[in-house]
């Protein structure tokens, strides 16, 4: 009969201690057990951060290996052949581009090949422009076509391509920019053949690696042996890890 008398103690503490249990953390919000879910299948990153280059397989650091830009980060030409003429007033580039030069799909890299994707990285309307932000441009150039500020001037420092010849091209800023080349650098701003862009096809590049079949651990890169540097084509294909 002693032990009986403790009983509804017992209890009233059990119960006080699976209530304090169930209570929130001071300030926190109530939670509850973890459910497993199925998880959604992970997809490929894009490229870069705008959609300059096509979609997958290329993704990230892959891009350099098959495309290749004007200018490097110092300014110094790839795609472009010697150093460029510009004018005193900083507002036009006389550029010279790099002769025998073939895109992976066997398309000829041309004055044609670089107004193309000026066009498309610039102007809206552009037909092989595709979706996307281009935030990569924006950054760099401060606009897009047809955009302007509070003062009525163009938004972007650039303000158009044209033609000299096969391979010659002449841009024009609308303010002087000294970083101007190096910026031309940023893989998104890679010179693809418009062939290849517009197919979405991965064979638009000149760069020394063409892709090859993707793996369930990666994409294969395989020399491309019409590389316009022989002397820098590889000796043999590697893997990518996917990212």
């Amino acid at each position: 009969m002693k032990n009986r008398t403790h009983t509804p103690l017992i209890v009233l503490i059990v119960l006080g201690l699976l209530l304090a249990a169930c209570q929130p953390a001071a300030g926190g919000e109530e939670t509850a057990a973890p459910v497993m879910e199925e998880q959604p299948a992970e997809t490929t990153a894009p490229p870069v951060s705008e959609p300059a280059i096509p979609p997958e397989p290329v993704t990230g650091e892959m891009a350099t290996y098959v495309y290749e830009t004007l200018f490097d980060a110092k300014g110094a030409p790839v795609l472009a052949f010697g150093e460029p003429t510009v004018s005193e007033d900083g507002l036009e580039y006389s550029i010279t581009l790099r002769p025998g030069v073939v895109f992976q799909n066997g398309k000829p890299f041309n004055a044609d090949a670089v107004i193309a994707n000026f066009n498309r990285w610039f102007d809206p309307e552009d037909a092989l422009r595709g979706s996307g932000s281009f935030d990569a441009w924006a950054a760099a150039f401060g606009g897009f076509k047809g955009e302007v500020g509070e003062d009525g001037k163009p938004k972007s420092i650039y303000d158009g391509i044209e033609k000299v010849d096969d391979l010659n091209v002449l841009i024009h800023l609308n303010t002087p920019d000294d970083a101007f080349l190096s910026k031309l650098s940023d893989i998104a701003f890679a010179i693809i053949s418009p062939d290849a862009l517009a197919a979405g096809s991965m064979d638009g590049g000149t760069g020394a690696y063409v892709v090859g079949e993707t793996t369930d651990s990666g994409v294969m890169l395989e020399p491309n042996d019409n590389y316009w540097n022989p002397s820098n084509i590889p000796d043999k294909g590697m893997e990518v890890p996917s990212e």
